[in-house]
């Protein structure tokens, strides 16, 4: 009679272990997931910053050679400059500025860069709109705004 009562004490420790078996599963699934995903949102934070600032590189890459070129454009086709893994899309528009499409407007004495900067699946976009005179060469930044993809 007593070695009934041990078989049905074993048979009921087996759902048990496997009931809290299951659940320290499903609570480390979960810790993955939430880790996982932690860790993406602040990867992704890196990459926009690293798209800004490839795209400040193109707007000053654009600068250098509106300096060294009074008569620079780069529109409708615009130029990429690379930085290091990262890159950036720059369009110069001389005498003109961007309203609904690049280069559609005209706006005299003025260049405008539009400079798309990118890093893996995150884009920045900025566009400054620079005076150069014509008698000295002095370029002075007019206004540096980042525009909403």
């Amino acid at each position: 009679m007593f070695k009934f009562f041990k078989k049905e004490k074993g048979a009921a420790t087996l759902p048990v272990v496997l009931l809290i078996g299951g659940i320290i599963v499903e609570i480390s699934i979960a810790g993955a997931f939430l880790a996982y995903f932690l860790s993406q949102s602040g990867f992704g934070l890196k990459l926009s910053a690293e798209a800004l600032a490839a795209a400040q590189s193109g707007i000053e890459d654009a600068k250098l050679r509106i300096v060294r070129d009074k008569n620079f454009t780069a529109s409708p086709n615009p130029y990429t400059v690379d930085v290091g893994n990262r890159s950036a899309e720059v369009t110069v528009c001389r005498n003109l500025r961007t309203v609904s499409s690049a280069c559609d407007t005209a706006m005299s004495g003025k260049y405008e860069v539009t400079s798309l900067g990118s890093a893996l699946a995150k884009r920045r976009q900025l566009r400054a709109i620079f005076y150069v005179d014509d008698t000295t060469g002095e370029i002075k930044l007019e206004s540096l705004i980042e525009v909403a993809l």
